[in-house]
């Protein structure tokens, strides 16, 4: 009989990765002050600082919010919210790319509207991955929805105060 004392082994250890989420938002910020008609260095840097923050905190209070509503589920298993936070947030890559394309080959100025546009697809996206491993309610996607929608306006907001 073989014990783990709650280490497992390599090959069944499965990591959560939220990295291309807090990329995606990277991107985001690096790509925001390009919008404007003059760009400065530090408007750059405080974007891509605004952005972290924002990701952080969406991805932090996602989990935070369907590890709360979902009790029975994070009894059985306590991941079960960041894997559905890390998998429906992966849905900001198509938008990422797409706003990257457009500033850099269209010269669109529309990268925030393509931030906010990603940012509700996956919270969204999110609540249905919770609801995928069996979680009941519709509060599973519109509370995500409602959070993204106030980080996207306060973001929006940061983004137009900057130098």
């Amino acid at each position: 009989m073989e014990m783990n004392l709650g280490y497992a082994k390599k090959s069944e250890k499965k990591g959560i990765k939220f990295w291309p989420v807090y990329v995606c938002f990277i991107i985001f910020g690096i790509i925001i002050p390009y919008s404007k008609p003059e760009v400065r260095l530090t408007a750059v840097f405080l974007s891509i600082i605004i952005a972290g923050g924002i990701g952080l905190l969406t991805v932090n209070l996602l989990v935070m919010l369907f590890n709360r509503g979902n009790q029975m589920l994070h009894a059985e298993n306590n991941q079960f919210a960041r894997e559905a936070v890390s998998t429906g947030m992966l849905f900001m890559i198509p938008f990422t790319v797409l706003a990257v394309l457009a500033q850099l080959l269209l010269d669109w100025n529309a990268a925030m509207p393509f931030a906010s546009a990603a940012m509700m697809t996956a919270t969204a996206t999110a609540g249905t991955e919770v609801m995928k491993k069996g979680a009941h309610g519709m509060k599973n996607i519109l509370m995500p929805s409602l959070l993204a929608f106030v980080f996207s306006t306060t973001w929006m907001m940061l983004v137009g105060i900057l130098p």
